[in-house]
């Protein structure tokens, strides 16, 4: 198994050394960022890299944990966090030595899903049965990651939908905007999509048309090609049967059937209720 193991170099260096170095012993395949990444490589990619390949995250928290330094834009250990959850791979709290997991307000809203989460424990006193106990623990915990999906979205008005894209990127999915049928065509050529959004009318596009969204439905690129749905207003559902039969995979007026749909179509379960966003 694959285990990254994150923590705070301040905090918790030398358990997750330690860790890791048990991790290995136990045939598995550990990384640790200040061991594991080689000279000259650039941090953040090799970070990324190894997150998407990792059924697990040990999430190591002891009693100097600062979790303030979440809330900073550039911090390591929030984006491995974010990371992990962006690919599916499970997240397990570890609590080093006495540390307490931090509380709701104390953390980025974006990250208060790991409160939830079941944690281990290494202590001092027995730090070598409760490493032992982490390791014997992986099989248990992993999760195979997911890739990333890659969603292209044609609006004329790509900011009306942002609060839809902030909902879905969780779920491992990343999103190309474009505002016209010339640019979706010449991004379907040049990039391999798992699903196209599009909606019905683009007047502020070059497109010019309140129909641009149904004759791209007929674009002989899309035959064979990543399913369609539209998502648009209470006009184009009452249009559905037509739509489906140009090539619609589905017609959406509302948010939820949409956030159904992609997640459906993606092969990405549903958040636990009061989960996502938190």
């Amino acid at each position: 198994m694959k285990v990254f193991v994150s923590y705070q170099r301040a905090d918790t260096l030398f358990a997750a050394h330690a860790l890791g170095y048990a991790l290995r012993c136990g045939a598995h395949e550990a990384f640790v960022d200040t061991g594991s990444i080689g000279s000259g490589a650039l941090y953040r990619q090799a970070i990324a890299g190894a997150v998407s390949g990792s059924q697990l995250m040990f999430a190591l928290i002891g009693p100097g944990f600062d979790a303030q330094r979440l809330h900073e834009p550039a911090n390591v250990v929030a984006y491995e966090w974010q990371r992990a959850r962006f690919h599916g791979a499970t997240v397990a709290p570890v609590l080093v030595d006495g540390g307490v997991m931090p509380a709701d307000e104390q953390l980025p809203a974006a990250l208060r899903w790991i409160t939830r989460r079941n944690a281990l424990v290494l202590r001092r006193a027995s730090l070598s049965a409760d490493i032992d106990a982490c390791v014997a623990a992986v099989p248990a915990l992993a999760s195979t990651p997911r890739p990333a999906a890659r969603v292209l979205w044609v609006d004329d008005r790509p900011a009306n939908n942002e609060a839809e894209r902030k909902w879905l990127r969780p779920h491992g999915i990343v999103f190309d905007n474009v505002v016209s049928t010339g640019e979706a065509l010449e991004q379907l050529v040049a990039q391999s999509y798992d699903l196209v959004i599009t909606d019905l009318g683009r007047r502020g596009s070059s497109d010019r048309s309140a129909t641009a969204g149904a004759a791209f439905l007929e674009q002989a690129a899309l035959r064979g090609g990543p399913p369609v749905l539209v998502y648009a207003g209470s006009w184009a559902v009452a249009q559905r049967e037509t739509l489906v039969r140009r090539g619609a995979l589905e017609v959406m007026a509302s948010r939820e059937q949409l956030y159904a749909s992609v997640l459906g179509v993606l092969g990405r379960a549903a958040p636990a209720a009061g989960d996502l966003g938190r």
